[in-house]
């Protein structure tokens, strides 16, 4: 087998492309004015994989030369092309974010219980914060399990300012 040609290294500088653009991706969000697609990378990866693919391949075939060179500008220039088509025509398919459901905003917050939780019943929990003090607010457990005063808890949920809560021991079991 010979040795690299330039084409290989064509070929491995679109690969190497294309691991930039899943890393780092096509697209700029640009605020409000909304996001500016970027296919630079996109059509580089695209455009030097195929292109180097073909040129190696048909060396490899004892195609001449010239032949070589202008088949791989072809593909450089097909693989530019679909890849500019695939980027844009990805970036205009709808998102599947979801919405923001405020009720889950503190999910995995921890915090103890300061009042015991009665099955079914409400209780008391302090939970921490990052920015200030930890905050005393009603606990009802999720399964409807009575939880003790001093154990800790997560919140699933605060639903009508009632934090839903589950013993540490429980999520920790889980994991």
């Amino acid at each position: 087998m010979r040795g690299f040609s330039l084409f290989d290294v064509v070929f491995l500088a679109g690969l190497l492309a294309g691991v930039r653009v899943m890393m780092s991706g096509v697209e700029k969000n640009r605020g409000a004015s909304g996001s500016v697609v970027r296919t630079r990378w996109a059509m580089m990866a695209g455009a030097l994989t195929l292109s180097g693919f073909a040129a190696s391949l048909l060396l490899r075939l004892s195609v001449p030369q010239l032949t070589t060179g202008a088949l791989s500008l072809a593909a450089f220039l097909v693989g530019a092309a679909g890849a500019r088509l695939i980027v844009r025509t990805a970036v205009r398919m709808p998102s599947s974010e979801h919405e923001f459901d405020p009720r889950f905003e503190l999910q995995g917050v921890p915090g103890m219980v300061v009042e015991a939780i009665p099955a079914a019943g409400e209780g008391v929990v302090r939970l921490l914060s990052r920015s200030g003090p930890p905050s005393l607010v009603a606990a009802r457990s999720i399964d409807g399990m009575a939880i003790a005063r001093d154990v800790e808890v997560g919140v699933e949920r605060i639903d009508e300012g009632v934090a839903f809560v589950e013993a540490w021991s429980a999520i920790e079991s889980r994991l």
